[in-house]
């Protein structure tokens, strides 16, 4: 239990924690005593901790250290972080961290009631991190992606968020990652079983992207002013990168069944199976639009030879984009981003565009939302116009990579609840907020 003040870094205070173990009935907790943010800790390391819980303190990185992050979690299993604001901008506003929170190789990771303020280059960086959510939690100010979970990330739920001010994505499913920091057997896409679910996303180069995902839900978002450096939503192909001379260490997982180029040339052909994009709300006020398009998805690749990765790769097999409300530019906005050979976007998109302008009402009726920059992203209906969610199927895990065998995760899909807990309603609006029972 911590008193109120400022602890140093080392010596006096040890920034690092290496093997310290508690148990599910005895964890090891670190708590303000006082109360939320009274006790401020400097950029901390977790290393190989069991059972640990990290509760209402401050952790400020105001010292420039662009290696580093300012909450790093390694080799961590069952880990609670509440409560917590995490600040990694100096006395001048510049980022001096490279990440806010990263975590890899952890298993039964749980952030919830959080502020991430801050990095040059993503506020929260799962690395191959299983089992766990992201809940009610404010992330914000990236000069990258805002969020992502890659690397075979597993098993999570990310819901009920403020994410905001990030120069691409807002939340990404899936990118590319260093083979050697795959775990079996989640050795195959960049993400497993991810459910982005009931978030506000604004002010973001992006939206919603997934690149490599399997089972990935992307349900019940609100999105306002997104897409200033790329479209609202991009589904793109990702990548298992083998990087020169750690040959040996990525041997382990390609003898395992693994997915990545043998011969250790970067190419983007991790392909998606089963992304549901789901009853989301993507509204643009005047005089704000995407850079290029609404959706940016990749069309189909030739594999590596000897990657055993599924030829051609596709990006949009079982993709599902149903029930979302876009307001977005003008009539002439293309729907489809045409550009190929980029990051994510590998090749022209095949994906019928017609499909998606019958699932989905696309610059047909106009809305608006309640008072979004205050917090509250309530679709608005304009004109007499109507909106109503369309059901989201379960996922199945028959198809599942089985050399190795991964688990099934969760297969029902039901969004049973909105951004503030209130209970959403059978063929209820689109985004994140339910409107009040009558």
């Amino acid at each position: 239990m911590l008193a109120p003040g400022r602890y140093p870094a080392e010596p006096d205070h040890a920034a690092a924690y290496e093997m310290r173990y508690g148990t599910r009935d005895c964890p090891i907790v670190i708590q303000s005593a006082d109360g939320p943010g009274k006790a401020i800790l400097p950029a901390i390391r977790f290393s190989r901790c069991h059972h640990l819980h990290l509760l209402d303190v401050n952790v400020l990185a105001d010292q420039p250290n662009e290696r580093h992050s300012v909450l790093a979690l390694f080799h961590c299993d069952y880990v609670l972080v509440r409560g917590v604001t995490s600040v990694a901008r100096g006395p001048l506003r510049e980022m001096e961290r490279r990440e806010n929170l990263k975590a890899a190789l952890c298993k039964h990771l749980y952030v919830e009631d959080s502020e991430f303020d801050g990095a040059w280059d993503n506020a929260i960086d799962y690395v191959a991190v299983h089992f766990g959510h992201i809940v009610r939690c404010r992330v914000h100010h990236a000069l990258h992606e805002v969020m992502y979970v890659k690397g075979g990330c597993a098993y999570l739920l990310i819901e009920g968020n403020e994410v905001f001010d990030g120069a691409n994505h807002g939340i990404m499913a899936g990118q590319s990652t260093g083979f050697e920091f795959l775990q079996p057997p989640w050795i195959h896409y960049e993400a497993y079983d991810i459910r982005i679910v009931n978030n506000f996303i604004h002010d973001a180069g992006g939206g919603l992207a997934t690149a490599g995902g399997y089972n990935i839900l992307m349900a019940h978002n609100t999105c306002y002013r997104v897409g200033s450096n790329r479209d609202l939503v991009v589904v793109g192909l990702g990548d298992h990168s083998i990087t020169k001379g750690r040959e040996a260490a990525c041997r382990p997982n390609y003898l395992a069944g693994g997915w990545a180029d043998p011969t250790g040339k970067q190419m983007f052909n991790i392909p998606n199976k089963n992304v549901f994009i789901y009853n989301n709300v993507f509204f643009n006020p005047e005089g704000y639009r995407s850079k290029i398009a609404h959706f940016g998805i990749s069309g189909p690749v030739r594999a590596a030879r000897n990657s055993r990765i599924p030829s051609p790769a596709r990006a949009d097999d079982n993709l599902q984009i149903r029930g979302n409300v876009i307001w977005n530019g003008d009539r002439d906005m293309p729907t489809i981003d045409p550009v190929e050979k980029c990051w994510h976007l590998y090749s022209r998109s095949t994906y019928s565009q017609s499909l998606l302008g019958r699932h989905n009402a696309i610059n047909t009726r106009r809305f608006g939302l309640a008072d979004p920059d205050h917090g509250d992203g309530q679709l608005i209906a304009e004109g007499g116009a109507k909106f109503r969610s369309c059901p989201i199927p379960d996922f199945t895990w028959t198809d599942a990579p089985i050399h190795p065998h991964v688990p099934p995760g969760q297969r029902s899909n039901a969004v049973t609840s909105d951004i503030t807990g209130r209970q959403r309603l059978k063929g209820g609006l689109p985004g994140a907020w339910a409107p009040p029972a009558p």
